[in-house]
């Protein structure tokens, strides 16, 4: 068993891949295949398009969010709710207007990113 103490202070997201103010823990755990941090997006904050190879999984631990596949509907995601992408999905998650959002994410492998997420995407 590993007991990780406090991971470090937080990083704010490069902007080639975050539109706002997105913060970022460093990795607070890790499996053989899965790494887990904790991201906190300002209001109106959101990831670009990004997709994993192997999948990915969001917890959310706090406040108001969207997520959105290609070609899907924009969704609304609140604390408490987890959202599986799927291994290869492109997709973006990001907070809502005027609310802050954190949520887990436990990432398999690497992450291919894309373009940002227009803001017609962002408001529909």
């Amino acid at each position: 068993m590993d007991v990780n103490r406090h991971p470090g202070d937080a990083t704010k997201g490069p902007e080639e891949r975050f539109s706002g103010d997105v913060w970022l823990w460093p990795r607070i755990g890790a499996t053989a295949n899965a790494e887990v941090r904790n991201v906190l997006f300002t209001p109106g904050s959101r990831s670009a398009w990004h997709r994993h190879p192997a999948g990915q999984v969001l917890h959310v631990t706090e406040g108001v969010g969207f997520v959105q596949s290609r070609g899907g509907e924009r969704q609304e995601i609140r604390a408490g709710d987890t959202v599986v992408c799927h291994p290869g999905e492109e997709h973006w998650h990001g907070a809502a207007p005027g609310t802050f959002m954190t949520h887990i994410a436990v990432t398999d492998g690497p992450t291919e990113w894309q373009e940002h997420v227009a803001d017609d995407d962002y408001h529909a």
